[in-house]
């Protein structure tokens, strides 16, 4: 009599015995034993083999283990770091670039459980703080700040004369949170507004409601430390805090891009957060910088 076993992977094992005579225990524990192996051998990938089938290593990682808060190697330029897991995007790991940021939540900073960001509500995603690192290695940190608030344009271009792209054409305000804001002049957005008519032929649609505030901290020699982006002042914030939750109100929200550094490191942040957040700039920054510090490993 023939038996056929078909394993997990579409393997089929056959056997066969005699009916008459039968199969001894003896038999069948070997038999059982056999099947016992071929199932392991089958169901066990190594990392090359995870390779050859051009999984990333985080989805690779995510179905040997699932969510779990175990330490992940991730990488910097020559800087190595083993980070738990839980603070990934996707709660796994680099993607397989090896490109990564880490999500922690207003207001402790904190990331959320293993396996709750798949299944987060409306609120927990609005308290979203989004760190980004990237490893600086092809032009000097000096002056790295300076140039996010500086225009790229040729100087006798009409580009440069665009005040939505120079500090130096924006008003400065009195200090908030310890920064400094910049907003778009009116009148120089009009003018220049008028520049690009003549010289394209078409109407400018460009509102100064549409336009960013810029807020910028300096170090104690004047350098810029600090580069903060955000959504005009002339739109509302979106949420309000009410003491550790946070309320919707309307439809649109406020949104800010938070530029900083660890320039011995050669590192520089991104970090992405509602407006509302902003009171908080320095305590994002020193868990960025925290965390980073933490978990190096190199």
């Amino acid at each position: 009599m023939t038996r056929v076993a078909i394993l997990p992977n579409g393997v089929k094992v056959c056997f066969s015995f005699d009916k008459e005579i039968g199969m001894t225990q003896g038999f069948a524990r070997c038999l059982c034993l056999l099947l016992g192996c071929l199932l392991a051998a089958c169901t066990t990938r190594t990392d090359a083999q995870e390779k050859d089938m051009g999984l990333d290593p985080a989805t690779a990682a995510y179905q040997k283990y699932g969510y779990n808060d175990r330490p992940v190697e991730a990488r910097l330029g020559p800087h190595r770091y083993l980070i738990p897991a839980n603070y990934f995007r996707d709660q796994i790991g680099p993607d397989f670039q090896g490109n990564f940021s880490l999500l922690v939540q207003w207001p402790d900073l904190q990331p959320l459980p293993p396996g709750e960001r798949s299944k987060q509500d409306m609120e927990t995603f609005a308290k979203q703080v989004t760190i980004s690192p990237d490893y600086v290695d092809r032009v000097p940190m000096e002056g790295l700040l300076e140039k996010s608030i500086q225009s790229h344009s040729a100087k006798d271009s009409l580009a440069y004369q665009n005040p939505r792209e120079r500090l130096d054409l924006r008003d400065a305000q009195a200090p908030v949170f310890g920064l400094i804001p910049y907003h778009v002049n009116h009148d120089r957005l009009v003018a220049y507004e008028k520049q690009q008519e003549q010289v394209f032929g078409f109407p400018s649609t460009a509102k100064l409601e549409d336009t960013w505030d810029w807020y910028v901290a300096r170090d104690t020699g004047g350098a810029v430390s600090t580069v903060i982006k955000c959504d005009s002042h002339l739109q509302p914030d979106g949420f309000i805090i009410h003491g550790e939750r946070l309320i919707r109100e309307g439809h649109r929200s406020a949104g800010c891009i938070h530029y900083f550094l660890m320039p011995d490191e050669k590192i520089s942040f991104s970090a992405f957060y509602p407006r509302v957040f902003l009171r908080d700039w320095k305590r994002i920054e020193d868990r960025a910088r925290a965390l980073l510090t933490q978990y190096r490993k190199d």
